[in-house]
Formats: structure tokens, sequence, C-alpha cells
């Protein structure tokens, strides 16, 4: 059973009580994320700088605190979305959250600080550039959403990342965190929670605003990318998809597990088993509050990689001959399995729940969707199928340059 507490500041508090282990997990989830960037990569390395420490401590005095009463503030960024995850051991939950809302209102932004967090993010980009995927993705994400929010990087790109200074970020913490409709679940033991609540309650929202936009495939594309050294070509397909507010949402989920997840599925099957095509091969569904896109994925041998792609455009167009009342079944078992498996831990319990509050579900949904899974019916992933076929797609390929010669 879940508690919803609405504080006198606006703040949305889930409570949900689990005995047997003296341990508060919780998660501070805050509208927006990197789809309100003004400058790439902004909020997550202001959100990594800021929950660093609090400047009433001295670092030693902060560190140590933290460390007697549970983990390290873990701030990370998604572009619906940003989010901090905590855990304190129950006797010290209010003055770990007094701790929390101390660094929320006077956050670590000290030059020297700063300066690693952004060498660590760099760094983090760099690194990037040897995964193919990755660079798939982010060609992907640029290529699909032409300039809408969400083709934007959380972590930005080394050009805006290396332009932020310690200043820019500390003013963007200060005008935009924590802001309204934030909301921090908990799930735990709830000893002293009043305490905990007292303490969020000091916390001032911030003003927000959270636009909804709509970018639809309308014609295909393709984009070639090159990458030095490249073993293997890389392929991504993207295709319209709905946003998790769609009463389509749960067809589109079960179709995706249907079609890329585990070795049971149609990707799997038709491209590595059948035709030894496939170094990976699978499928992505992220959940969005605006326009989504199910992506298609496979890594192959640069001299297969036309055939390959010509077997992708097949089943592609006739994905419904390729889905039976045998790959539904095993696709709800599938999914229910790894979902189950995903809420193991207190903390991820708490983070379901806020998770789908802020996603514009509601937190009940994290029992309602499984329910809504199993009712997908084989006529709704037919029509789904169908209907995709018909439509265009938008493509990248991550290929060695040599592979043009």
């Amino acid at each position: 059973m879940v508690k919803e507490v609405v504080l006198s500041n606006g703040l949305k508090v889930l409570l949900k009580e689990e005995k047997g282990f003296e341990i508060l997990s919780g998660a501070l989830f805050m509208p927006g994320g990197s789809s309100l960037d003004p400058v790439g990569g902004i909020t997550l390395l202001t959100l990594r700088t800021a929950f660093k420490r609090s400047l009433k401590r001295a670092a030693d005095e902060f560190y140590s605190l933290q460390e007697q009463m549970g983990t390290p503030f873990s701030p990370e960024v998604s572009v619906d979305y940003s989010q901090l995850r905590f855990q304190s051991v129950s006797h010290f939950s209010s003055d770990y959250i007094s701790l929390l809302t101390e660094t929320v209102l006077n956050p670590g932004f000290l030059a020297e600080s700063f300066e690693v967090e952004k060498a660590s993010l760099l760094a983090s980009i760099r690194a990037k550039r040897e995964s193919s995927f990755t660079l798939a993705y982010e060609t992907m994400m640029k290529l699909t959403y032409g300039g809408a929010p969400y083709s934007r990087m959380p972590y930005g790109s080394e050009e805006s990342v290396s332009s932020l200074t310690v200043d820019t970020c500390s003013e963007w913490f200060r005008t935009a965190f924590v802001p309204e409709g934030s909301v921090v679940s908990f799930c735990g033991d709830l000893r002293g929670v009043d305490a905990v609540l007292k303490e969020l309650e000091t916390v001032l929202l911030k003003p927000v605003k959270v636009g909804q936009f709509d970018c639809q495939i309308t014609e295909p594309k393709t984009e070639i990318v090159h990458r030095k050294g490249s073993a293997q070509s890389f392929i991504l397909i993207a295709v319209n998809a709905p946003s998790v507010l769609n009463s389509q949402y749960p067809v589109y989920k079960l179709l995706n597990t249907v079609l890329g997840e585990g070795i049971g599925s149609v990707l799997f099957q038709e491209l590595r088993e059948k035709r030894g095509f496939a170094y990976s091969t699978g499928s992505l569904y992220p959940s969005r509050r605006n326009t989504g896109r199910l992506l298609i994925y496979i890594g192959t041998s640069p001299e297969k990689e036309e055939v390959v792609r010509g077997e992708l455009r097949r089943i592609i167009s006739r994905l419904h001959s390729f889905i039976t009342e045998e790959l539904i079944e095993r696709g709800k078992h599938y999914f229910r399995g790894t979902y189950l498996l995903d809420h193991e831990t207190r903390g991820k319990k708490a983070w379901y729940l806020g998770f789908w509050e802020i996603l514009g579900k509601g937190y009940s949904y994290d029992l309602e969707f499984l329910k809504e899974i199993e009712n997908v019916e084989l006529k709704d992933i037919l029509e789904v199928a169908e209907k995709l076929s018909q439509e265009p797609f938008h493509e990248v390929v991550v290929r060695d340059e040599k592979s043009d010669s």
C-alpha cells in the first residue's frame, strides 16, 4: 500500500512501507530533464556538482556524516526528468534527509569540485565514441527528432560541456531546482518519517514550464556514419511509437518484447539463429511523455551489411506474419519476469513509484501495468505490426571508412 502526501510547499511524497530491514530507500524525481537544457549537458553537470556536498560543512565532515548514515546522493538525467537516488539507515533517516535538504539549500558549487566533475563528464563523452551503438543512437536522435527536445543527449557534447562554467551551472541550479511538480518516493522502514517530511517541507519549489510536442516520422531517411577502425557495421532503425500516456503504450511494450528481447524474440531467431547475421540484435522502446520511437538494432560483419539491411526491411514490411499466439504468450511471461525481478530491491520499488508519477501515469500504474500487458491480445499486436509495416522509418548505419571504398 502506498500513502500519498502533498506538503505545504507543493512537494508530493509517496510512502511505501517495507519491514524486515532498517533501510529507507528514496528517489527525488524532477520534471523536465535534458529536454529543458539551455546548453547541452548543463543539468547533468549541475546536479553532479551540486549534490557532491553541502557548503555549510567542510568536505571531510560532510562525507563522514553521509557515510555513517547512508549512501552518497546519486543524480541521473533523462530527457523527461532528472532524478536523485539515495538510501539511509532508518534510525538516521531524518538526519540524512536533513543533510539532503541542507545540500539543496547550500549546493556544492566550488571551482575545484566543479572542474573535477566537468573533466569526468568530458572523459565519459569521449569514451562514448568507442561505442557503435552510442554513436548510432546519438545520430538517430538528431535525425529522427530534428531539433525537438528529445534530440538532445542528457550528457551534452564535448563542445557544449566545455563551454560551461561553475557560475553558469550555479545560476541554473538556483533558478531551476527543485522545480514544481517534483516527486519524492520512499520505500522501506518508515519510522521517523514525520521528521523526514518536515525537513522536505523547507525546500522552496521553483517554477518550471515543461512543453509538449509531437514529432512523427513522415518520410524515410538514412544517414551513414563513419567510425574509423570499426570492426562491424551497426544498423539502427527507428519507427513511430506512442507516448507513455497513449492507450497503445502497453501494446507497443509487448510488441517490443516479442520483437527484440531475449533469445526467443523475432529478431534473434530470424537474424542470428537462422541466418547467422548478427553479432548482437534486439529492440528498444524507451518510455517517453511525448512522441516515442521503437528502435531496432543489429551489429553485423561489413560484408553482410547490405544483405542484413534488406532483411531488416523484409521483417518490418512483413512483421505481422512473424507474430504468433505462442510468441505473444512467451513475450508476456518474459516481460512479467523481468519486470518483477527489477522490483526486488527497495531502491527500485521507490524508483518505479516516482518514475510512473513523474511521467504522468500515477504511482498506482506500477500495479496496473502488468495487468494491461496481460490483457493485450494477438489481434492488438497484429494491428500495430500491420501499421508499422506501412509507415516510413529512419535508418542510421555506422561503418568503417573502408566500407565505402
